[in-house]
């Protein structure tokens, strides 16, 4: 049992933890022994250096039964687990990272690090770590991974600006090195000392940007004693020359605010502090960089996680053995089946077989023609060379491909600033493309746009002005595939053009395509949070749902939400429309529902039935008092640390030696008694696989095990923008997208919260855009 002595000095940080600890643990740690403790700790204050003493009292407040995990192992619902169990164990096994001075992020665990990391760029660097989690299986197991995060880099502010904003420090900085130097330095917690003045380190918590040295004035008593009062004004580069004996090297810079008052310190004097965390998200450039030095193959990954678990030496840990708790240090080797693949049917019903998840695109299922089409460049870099060269390529793949493509009808030139504001961006598109469409003989069927890397948010500029006020067909081009357009591209873009136009690339052949998808719509549900530095702003919930007998097209509905919220709470009048849809283009009503919900955790799962699944059925009787089909409602989860690393060398698959695609494990580590299981339905094009979890929560169809694993892998095989097999199936996939699509929607705008409906009807969707050409999401 870890004990605090009087004089021990902590952070505040693990006074909380402390707190979690003794109010959940001491009870168990004193099995049925009801005892009052109390200790002192002493406090470091790390703005002012002062120490302060706490008196913590502990009592009782519960008991917790840990037996109640077995209970749970033999004869448990997932909509019902021993949470408070649960909760004591996941304490009781952090307790080793933490006894070794790990930063806590969640649940995963990172070591101060030994080497340099990585440079992720803009400031921030790449750690590795550790997650931990207990996981019920067959019986308890504890699931480790490696982890990588964004920190902010170790460095001075000097540096910051010096090498990541390229500005000089004699000089005051322009607003958009001000903007970028603010968005950096909000919130982080920096070390400050004058130097060789040890006496004057500090830590503080940034809040914003001042004036200049020379130019932030402020009122210092310069009394001779506490009883004269003597107010005098001084700049802060006056301050530190006459109080502190230190002349600022660079007057010319901000000052930083820190601390609960307006106490200016010089920029100069500050650290990055090491080891922080930052809630925000990465940029687009970082997450490249994070991805390129995170990215492992299996048998390098599998040897990282085998020397964190022997340095972390679990069974010398003395929580764990006072509770009993013995860690197996060795991976679990657990039964797998593969999945036969697919057959796939292409033009005139002519079938390919995938191999390994991967195989050839041949004529599309269904064709379309492309007629007229016009291109809308926004990068003043784009030249009409690199545009004729497209025009060409995707002509011949359209040849290929059986989509009869015509010479594009004209170039529409608009360029911007860099730092344009995105409101008049989307504007002057919006402009552009009604005088394109006032000259709509013949119909202009499609737009293609490049976009440039800057200004930031042009992209959701683009999908506003042509999805929500305009209604014409997009697809957007990033100027820097432009450069490199090659052949393979041209293809991959086709398929989304000819997805888009109604058109369908490939189909389940007839003899693979399961029984329970026989009449059936299939549904695809997901909700997006505001990232982590934008916790005011609502999520958005997206539903796909499928419009024909084959299960290939899709349509989309969304919808603006409370912050944070996770069941759908329009997910009523969104089926019910879904379903009209469905009536509407296949002339009959489904028979069953197949609905797949994503990014639900398992202490949701009786949340979903209470109230998205009773909201389907209520949009069944909408359409027909007498329709009640039946619902399978599969959780789709992704979000998880579960790898599965082959044992045997035949087993091994691809250039990265994964696992094959099909691979599923439904036995050991799956739940006890329900129906769930891992599918690894995707060939790995690079490190090493993630399987995805699903677990069904309601079946009234009462399929099979092997029905539904059969179902969910092939639906990994329709996604209309590859010929590969998907991580997860295809209409889960599209509400991931139609997700992404809807939050552009709402980019760069300021949403009332209090007036939901009053904002979705102000960013509703053209109307007759989304009925001409459902699928434009993709």
């Amino acid at each position: 049992m870890c004990m605090y002595t009087s004089n021990q000095s902590v952070s505040l940080g693990v006074v909380s933890l402390m707190k979690d600890i003794l109010i959940i643990l001491l009870p168990i740690l004193n099995k049925k022994i009801y005892l009052q403790k109390a200790g002192l700790i002493t406090v470091l204050n790390e703005e002012d250096g002062k120490s302060v003493d706490f008196t913590i009292v502990t009592s009782v407040v519960n008991h917790i039964n840990m037996a109640k995990i077995q209970e749970y192992l033999k004869t448990g619902s997932s909509n019902c687990p021993p949470g408070e169990a649960f909760q004591a164990l996941d304490i009781i096994l952090k307790n080793r990272p933490f006894s070794l001075r790990f930063t806590n992020v969640e649940r995963s665990f990172f070591p101060v690090q030994s080497m340099t990391p990585p440079d992720l760029g803009e400031g921030m660097e790449l750690w590795k770590g550790i997650s931990q989690s207990p996981v019920m299986g067959w019986k308890p197991y504890l699931n480790i991974d490696v982890v990588h995060r964004g920190f902010p880099k170790h460095q001075s502010l000097t540096s910051y600006i010096q090498n990541e904003l390229n500005s000089r420090l004699d000089t005051e900085l322009d607003s958009r090195t001000l903007n970028a130097l603010l968005s950096y330095v909000k919130g982080l917690k920096v070390d400050f000392m004058v130097p060789n003045q040890p006496n004057t380190k500090r830590s503080y918590k940034v809040g914003g940007l001042l004036d200049t040295a020379t130019k932030h004035i402020f009122e210092v008593n310069d009394g001779n004693n506490a009883i004269e009062t003597k107010f005098k004004i001084l700049s802060v580069f006056q301050y530190y020359k006459i109080k502190r004996n230190y002349i600022i090297k660079y007057p010319n810079l901000p000052c930083l605010q820190v601390g609960n008052k307006i106490t200016a310190v010089p920029i100069e004097l500050c650290n990055v502090q090491k080891g922080q965390l930052q809630m925000r998200k990465l940029t687009e450039n970082q997450s490249a960089q994070m991805i390129k030095n995170a990215v492992r193959p299996p048998k390098e990954r599998q040897h990282t996680i085998e020397k964190c678990i022997n340095d972390m030496k679990y069974n010398q840990d003395p929580v764990l053995r006072e509770f009993g708790i013995n860690v197996q240090e060795k991976f679990a080797c657990i039964p797998a089946r593969i999945l036969d693949q697919p057959s796939l049917t292409y033009f005139q019903n002519k079938e390919t077989k995938p191999i390994a998840g991967i195989w050839k695109s041949d004529k599309f299922s269904k064709s379309v023609k492309l007629t007229r089409w016009i291109v809308l460049n926004l990068d003043s870099h784009t030249y009409a060379s690199s545009i004729k060269n497209f025009e060409v390529l995707l002509m011949q793949s359209g040849r290929e491909l059986n989509v009869p493509v015509n010479p594009m009808d004209s170039i529409h030139n608009l360029s911007f600033s860099k730092f344009e504001n995105v409101d008049i961006i989307e504007r002057e598109i919006t402009t552009v493309l009604k005088k394109l469409m006032a000259k709509n003989i013949p119909p202009i069927e499609l737009i293609v746009v490049i976009i440039p890397d800057y200004p930031i948010g042009i992209y959701a500029a683009v999908k506003q002005a042509s999805e929500l006020h305009v209604g014409i067909l997009t697809q957007c081009i990033k100027s820097k595939t432009m450069f490199k357009m090659k052949i393979s591209t041209t293809t991959s873009i086709l398929m989304k053009i000819n997805s888009k136009l109604n058109g369908i690339n490939h189909t389940l052949s007839l003899k693979s395509s399961p029984s329970c998808m026989t009449g059936a719509i299939i549904f695809g549900a997901d909700v997006t949070h505001p990232s982590l530095d934008q916790t005011d702003g609502p999520s958005i919930a997206a539903v796909t749902a499928s419009h024909d007998l084959s299960g290939s097209q899709y349509n989309m509905e969304w919808r603006i939400q409370s912050s944070k919220v996770e069941i759908i709470q329009d997910l009523e009048d969104i089926v019910y429309k879904q379903l009209l849809k469905y009536k509407e283009r296949t002339k009959i009503i489904p028979k069953k529902i197949l609905y797949f919900r994503d990014g639900v955790s398992e202490g949701q799962f009786l949340q979903l039935l209470e109230y998205e699944l009773i909201a389907i059925r209520r949009a069944c009787l909408r359409l027909n008092l007498n329709y009640q089909p039946p619902i399978t409602f599969l959780v789709v989860q992704k979000r998880h640390h579960t790898r599965i690393f082959p044992k045997h060398q035949i087993d091994k698959s691809g250039k990265f030696q994964n696992v094959p695609s099909g691979t599923v494990i439904d036995t050991q580590i799956t739940h006890p008694t329900e129906l769930d299981f891992y599918l690894c339905s995707h060939a790995s094009i690079q490190g090493t696989s993630r399987p995805t979890k699903y677990h069904l929560i309601w079946d009234d169809s009462s399929f099979t095990e092997d029905e539904i694993e059969k179902l969910t892998f092939y639906l990994c095989f329709i996604t209309a923008r590859c010929t590969s097999s998907i991580s997860y199936p295809a209409p889960t996939y599209y509400a991931h997208l139609a997700a992404f699509r809807a939050r552009s929607y709402i980019a760069n705008k300021t949403i009332k919260v209090s007036c939901l409906a009053d904002e979705q009807v102000k960013h509703q969707l053209n109307a007759g855009f989304t009925v001409a050409t459902p699928m434009f999401f993709i």
